[in-house]
């Protein structure tokens, strides 16, 4: 491991003095803080990078690969060093990004740099969000927590710095940062993973081979995520390839070292993993070897990071296009809505797993009522038709389109969803069925959660600052549409609701038809628009949208309880009169 970092820190420097983040066209305008604040700056996200990916491969382990007590008391305590190790790191991060923003040394930072970057700048904020997620895992691991939920709250902290990165604010914001999600996430599996079992080998000699075995299929499909969502991210921008450009060498370089380590990978399926069982050296030698290539891959594209991309030729910069992610459409209507699709990378993914699974598991019941699957088919139809068509597009330039976009995913889509009843699928003792039967779930289906929640996403949603932060970024836009769906799903999965919601849900609906405030933060002036109403008035519109959609909830709610309250008066027993 020490040859892995030694490698790791040699590419690393090379990429940098190369790519050009050092030099005065980095940062054309800007002050520089200094060789040692760039150098530190890129040195500590290379050391996030590593033992967040560490501090995942050790609780991959413990949880799915040596659940046994000892093995998985090793993988705790090795992951609650290298989760301190991840804080540790961030806030060294953190204290460069300061020096590197105010253009001044670390000694010259003063507490009030530190607030404006922590607490006012995203970049900061996620920064405080790696740490605390970072922090809690180090204290968790040493006390031996279950590794699940700490695996996933693991890969849970590797996703807010992207939500601020360049992929949130180039084009085509949400396939930019989702691929990069599903490439970092992809990665740290496949990385962390073989260096825990390399670490691992000498200790678990008689469960190597069916630990192996199981991780190599995990391994082929990180490779195809990292390989495929890394084309796309490059293409995302680069938008072509650029060969030319310093950029556009390392994103090549980076090509090459994954197709190396994918003929390691397949050097390892034909021969390292058949002998396992007579010998473990060979393994553990080219395991070794490939970690190194890991290693030096994860610094080249730490230094890509700092790279400036090629430079966008003057005049041709859009700025409502840099905003929107597309340029601003014409009018809107029917034919805009059902025509100009963009189609939303994350319920995509959404759709077409469920759908799948959906017929597998229908497929295996063999006998299933036909209306269910269509009840199903036309739920997956209304999320994908409010994500992809016209309506995701204009959601980001009318209010009244992101309330007709909130109504089909958070109100229609699950209704419909539901009366496929997809639980009825799921097999017992299944993982799906722990989930569903988790604790946490049963807390969100609660009545009064539930209610609280819905009526939290239609309203006190648009009066915060979260509506006009996923404006901006259309990530958070689509995270903020998968929490409307499964509220969704919470809310008209409960039997009952607290009889004080309906009059809330209509008060509420008046209120925000009747505020004279553009929400937002200033989003829907700052485009442009001269075609339509007004961004007030077409507030106003959206607003009887979502006033409409809670009243038609609380009636359904309400018929569904009377109904119950029906059949029971109807199944109880009659009193037997006297005589």
């Amino acid at each position: 491991m020490t040859a892995a970092l030694a490698v790791s820190l040699l590419v690393l420097a090379l990429v940098v003095r190369l790519g050009g983040s050092l030099g005065a066209a980095a940062a054309p305008g800007l002050s520089e803080a200094g060789a040692l604040t760039e150098t530190g700056l890129t040195v500590a996200k290379l050391g996030v990078n590593i033992a967040s990916t560490v501090t995942v491969g050790w609780l991959l382990a413990a949880a799915v690969y040596v659940p046994a007590a000892d093995a998985a008391r090793r993988c705790l305590r090795a992951a609650s060093l290298s989760a301190l190790a991840w804080a540790l790191c961030t806030l060294a991060l953190a204290a460069f990004s300061v020096s590197d923003l105010f253009g001044i040394g670390l000694a010259g930072i003063t507490g009030g740099m530190l607030r404006t970057f922590l607490l006012d700048l995203p970049q900061g904020r996620a920064l405080v969000l790696v740490f605390a997620i970072a922090a809690a895992l180090w204290w968790a691991a040493r006390r031996r927590a279950a590794a699940g939920p700490l695996l996933l709250g693991a890969l849970a902290g590797l996703m807010p710095p992207l939500f601020t990165g360049h992929a949130a604010t180039g084009s085509h914001h949400a396939l930019a940062v989702y691929s990069l999600a599903a490439h970092i996430a992809g990665a740290s599996l496949w990385i962390g993973g073989l260096a825990a079992l390399v670490l691992l080998a000498p200790d678990i000699r008689d469960l190597l081979p069916s630990v192996v075995e199981r991780y190599s299929r995990l391994a082929l499909v990180a490779f195809a995520v990292v390989g495929t969502s890394g084309a796309v991210n490059a293409w995302v921008r680069l938008g072509g390839p650029h060969l030319g450009s310093r950029y556009g060498a390392l994103v090549a370089a980076k090509a090459v070292a994954l197709a190396a380590l994918g003929a390691m990978g397949w050097w390892h399926r034909r021969t390292t993993i058949p002998s396992l069982a007579s010998a473990t050296r060979p393994f553990v030698r080219l395991g070794s070897a490939e970690i190194v290539v890991m290693a030096a891959t994860m610094a080249l594209a730490t230094g890509l990071s700092r790279t400036p991309p090629p430079e966008v030729a003057p005049g041709t910069i859009d700025a409502v296009a840099l905003r929107l992610g597309f340029p601003l459409p014409g009018p809107a209507g029917v034919a805009a809505y059902v025509s100009h699709w963009w189609i939303d990378p994350l319920f995509l993914v959404l759709v077409l797993v469920g759908a799948v699974l959906y017929g597998v598991a229908v497929a295996r019941r063999g006998h299933w009522l036909v209306r269910r699957s269509v009840a199903w088919a036309a739920g997956l139809s209304v999320l994908l038709f409010a994500m992809g068509s016209g309506i995701a597009r204009y959601s980001m330039v009318l209010f009244s389109a992101h309330a007709l976009q909130h109504v089909l995913v958070g109100v229609v889509a699950p209704i419909l969803l539901l009366y496929g009843r997809p639980l009825a699928l799921v097999p017992a003792g299944s993982l799906f069925g722990a989930v569903v039967g988790s604790r946490g779930v049963r807390f969100l289906r609660q009545p009064v959660v539930s209610s609280a929640l819905f009526l939290a996403s239609l309203y006190a949603y648009y009066v915060s600052p979260l509506f006009g932060a996923s404006l901006a970024n259309h990530a958070l836009h689509s995270l903020a549409m998968a929490c409307f769906l499964g509220i969704g799903l919470a809310f008209f999965s409960s039997s009952r609701v607290p009889l004080v919601l309906p009059p809330l849900l209509v008060a509420a609906g008046i209120a925000l038809m009747l505020d004279g405030t553009v929400l937002g933060g200033g989003w829907y002036e700052g485009l442009g628009r001269h075609w339509g109403a007004t961004p007030l008035h077409d507030q106003h519109a959206g607003a009887a949208i979502l006033w409409a959609a809670a009243t038609a909830a609380a009636l359904f709610h309400l018929a569904r309880r009377l109904r119950l309250f029906t059949r029971r008066g109807r199944s109880s027993p009659r009193p037997v009169p006297s005589r």
